[in-house]
């Protein structure tokens, strides 16, 4: 048996032992280890000749040893979890690439988004198999619509292979619109959710001097802006929708009560 807990796990490290002492009539290494993950099971002489013709019994005694590891194991863990020491130095990086990491994340799952949507398109016969001929006609349709009557632009991003998905679930989009806008916030939320961009992880220097000893540079300003721009991560989702709606209220509120005299017309100015 082979156990996924070493020796050194249960303060009995690796032991190195001169094979050469006990085996000198051929040349051996001086060094060899004996294997950190064996699993021994000890029985006495009667119950050794009892395994070799009983195979039933051997069995058995595999069987009480595998549960006795399996027991073992649960245990080490459960005492490793239970007395670990929840402290850990957060890591060295830069707001540079702490942004270019977030950005990362956002993309996976932005790709991952636009892959199933492949898929679902090239197996579009598949999903509903009734209505797949109409779907496809009209597809086509507005595909000729497009490039032999007509000169099409696309911009935005579209392409004409998204055109065509939109063409083909045009009554499943309307039931259930798919807004970029609304899925990039729900990557956020969850990207937020995992915990692995929370500010207290890290701490922020500039890349050239992450080797050196130093004082934190001073800016006030672009502490508060990197703060603001990634302030979903630190801030829990309800406040962060809480805080949100109070900033929009505010926003609103100095937008109705502006001054009038911003909105005078420049020329009408420029006459007086």
């Amino acid at each position: 048996m082979f156990s996924s807990l070493t020796h050194f796990d249960i303060a009995e490290d690796d032991m190195n032992i001169p094979l050469h002492v006990l085996f000198g009539d051929r040349p051996h290494p001086n060094y060899q280890s004996k294997p950190a993950t064996n699993v021994y099971v000890h029985v006495n002489p009667d119950q050794a000749d009892h395994m070799l013709v009983d195979p039933a019994y051997k069995l058995e005694k595999l069987k009480e040893g595998h549960e006795r590891l399996e027991a073992l194991v649960r245990t080490m863990h459960r005492v490793e979890k239970e007395s670990k020491i929840h402290f850990s130095l957060p890591v060295v990086t830069s707001k540079t690439l702490y942004s270019n990491w977030y950005a990362i994340e956002k993309s996976i799952r932005r790709l991952d988004r636009i892959f199933l949507k492949v898929e679902k398109f090239q197996a579009r016969q598949f999903i509903d198999a009734e209505n797949h001929d109409r779907r496809e006609q009209r597809m086509l349709a507005r595909k000729r619509d497009r490039w032999t009557d007509n000169y099409t632009y696309f911009f935005g991003g579209l392409t004409e292979e998204e055109q065509m998905y939109r063409d083909y679930f045009q009554t499943d989009i309307e039931e259930d619109p798919e807004d970029d806008k609304q899925e990039e916030l729900m990557d956020e939320l969850n990207i937020a959710q995992i915990g692995e961009f929370t500010f207290d992880k890290y701490e922020f220097v500039e890349t050239s001097l992450m080797d050196q000893a130093h004082d934190p540079l001073l800016d006030i300003v672009g502490r508060k802006i990197f703060k603001f721009k990634y302030r979903l991560n630190n801030d829990g989702i309800d406040t962060y929708l809480r805080r949100t709606e109070r900033v929009l209220k505010r926003q609103l509120g100095r937008a109705k009560k502006r001054d009038s005299h911003i909105d005078d017309n420049i020329d009408e100015l420029l006459e007086r």
